[in-house]
């Protein structure tokens, strides 16, 4: 599996054995697959940030992936600590963690966008990497 990561991407979570280049759309996404499948990782911090202040960029980059095969969101925060608003930083935010999951679940519904909360940056590595041995072995039938 040769995994691509956005030159934008602050702190990849692969280093080794990767692509980097500028993805259209996400932070990950697979070799040769790039305009069907990506995944987009976002800290709490910067998934408050991007859902308040920067939602309209965010918005265009939801738009570029409507033809995919498969997008996805994979937090590095649980959704306990999103809800509650609990992590280093969220004082910045003058956003609330319950509107933050229903504007989630609303992306969700409408734009069939599924939502992954893991335990922090280790787990969302396992949880990309199980999205895309996923999709190498569904579309290869």
């Amino acid at each position: 599996m040769d995994i691509v990561v956005d030159s934008r991407e602050q702190r990849p979570l692969w280093t080794k054995d990767i692509e980097i280049k500028a993805l259209n759309v996400g932070d990950y996404s697979l070799k040769g697959h790039e305009d069907k499948i990506a995944v987009e990782r976002k800290s709490l911090q910067d998934l408050f940030g991007t859902l308040g202040s920067g939602h309209k960029r965010f918005k265009k980059e939801l738009e570029r992936a409507e033809g995919y095969d498969y997008f996805a969101i994979v937090v590095d925060g649980s959704y306990s600590d999103c809800k509650k608003k609990n992590f280093a930083g969220s004082f910045y935010s003058k956003m609330k963690g319950y509107v933050i999951i229903k504007i989630l679940f609303t992306l969700h519904v409408k734009y069939k966008i599924n939502i992954f909360f893991t335990n922090g940056r280790v787990e969302s590595k396992q949880v990309i990497k199980s999205i895309f041995e996923a999709y190498i072995t569904n579309i290869s039938k």
